[in-house]
């Protein structure tokens, strides 16, 4: 019986230490004062085939998440830490970034977080654990065919899976951290075919970017450009960086990334590539005299109106526009001045197959980040991670979760 209770004493003095005793969470009012509220934390028992051993039971504690409740409503909370079922893995989160549809969705929103009714595709409704940019660790699999080990590194892939559904995978999808919950918070359950494992070369932090990268690695495959071509990046924001480093990976050098705000121009600059201030009296000269007789592609990673009629405009016959910005209001677009030129409007949302061939290019150091992406902790998420983003003062923000 002594034994016994030297070893229920041992363990509850190991969750104490990894979890805390969190019977309170400040809900933080972005952008009003702060108030506390008292949650009702408990113990949940949970049941689950564990490590992939059919009957093993474990009881589920209590993990951090930031929880989006609506518009400017973003919570730290406690929240049942989950299992993984059959065919799922759980991953102990090492860094989630902030994206700028999490941006979108904190201040403008909500738009695609299923708040008030059941997402058709997921089931979700109500309150969604934010974050959907997210490396890890492995720490637990469920029961069936699983080919990743307890201690693997990953880089997750937040596309909702729908069984059957692979033709229109990264079409009208969902996406964990929008449609369901995500991974700021301590772990998350997910699919095995949700997982890459990452190479020795590619850190968690730089895994947690896959995500980002594979968005615009997509938008510059979809363009279907040549070594020779010339092209304009509109906007110097991960994705505008992410796109001109693919370019550079796909042997394409003569491009120039159009940014107004001048610390961002200085990063592209310091990593090689010529910039433009569209702010600046003389920029429709220069981007016309670098345009010359019109650029092959532009690529549109700003999500602003005016960006629409300059790529237009500096267009050769013949050239190709991919919009991989999201917008927040309807842009005009004068068609015919496409029709006479046949010049082309390309989209492109998300990806589909193409995180192996980034966390390739990762690992052979195509995507440096030093320069412009930045740690913040956990708990600083509202008053360092989203003030710095929206200022304009970080270009790129991971939130360390765990770290590693």
């Amino acid at each position: 019986m002594v034994e016994l209770l030297v070893v229920v004493m041992r363990t509850t003095l190991l969750h104490r230490r990894r979890y805390g005793k969190r019977t309170w969470a400040m809900k933080r009012r972005l952008n009003g004062p702060r108030c506390e509220e008292q949650l009702d934390v408990r113990k949940v028992r949970q049941s689950g085939d564990v490590l992939g051993i059919p009957g093993i039971k474990q009881k589920g504690y209590e993990m951090r998440a930031w929880v989006y409740h609506g518009n400017e409503d973003l919570r730290i909370e406690d929240v049942p830490e989950p299992i993984p079922g059959p065919g799922e893995v759980r991953v102990r989160i090492a860094y989630n970034g902030i994206c700028g549809s999490d941006l979108h969705e904190i201040f403008n929103g909500p738009m695609f977080t299923p708040l008030e009714t059941a997402h058709p595709t997921t089931g979700h409704r109500g309150p969604v654990v934010l974050g959907h940019e997210a490396s890890g660790i492995v720490d637990a699999v469920g029961s069936g065919d699983i080919d990743v080990e307890v201690g693997q590194r990953v880089a997750i892939e937040p596309v909702f899976r729908v069984p059957g559904d692979d033709a229109n995978y990264n079409l009208d999808a969902a996406f964990y951290g929008l449609s369901l919950n995500g991974f700021l918070a301590d772990c998350a359950v997910v699919p095995r075919g949700a997982l890459h494992v990452l190479p020795d070369e590619v850190s968690l932090m730089d895994g947690a970017l896959s995500e980002p990268i594979a968005v615009a690695w997509r938008a510059v495959e979809r363009a279907d450009l040549s070594v020779d071509d010339s092209v304009v990046v509109f906007g110097g924001g991960p994705i505008g960086i992410a796109a001109a480093l693919s370019l550079r990976a796909k042997k394409i050098n003569r491009i120039v990334i159009v940014e107004p705000a001048q610390r961002r121009r200085g990063v592209v600059r310091g990593m090689g590539f010529d910039t433009l201030d569209p702010t600046s009296a003389d920029f429709r000269d220069n981007l016309a005299s670098l345009a010359g007789s019109g650029v092959q592609a532009c690529i549109n990673a700003a999500g602003v109106a005016p960006v629409m009629a300059q790529a237009i405009d500096i267009l050769a016959p013949g050239g190709k526009l991919m919009v991989v910005a999201t917008h927040l209001e309807p842009v005009p677009i004068d068609l015919n001045q496409l029709l006479m030129a046949e010049k082309t409007i390309l989209t492109s949302i998300g990806y589909r197959d193409d995180f192996p061939n980034v966390i390739e290019q990762q690992a052979r150091g195509a995507f440096p980040t030093s320069s412009w992406v930045e740690t913040v902790p956990f708990d600083a998420l509202v008053e360092t991670g989203l003030s710095r983003l929206r200022t304009g003062e970080a270009i790129k923000t991971l939130i360390e979760v765990n770290g590693g």
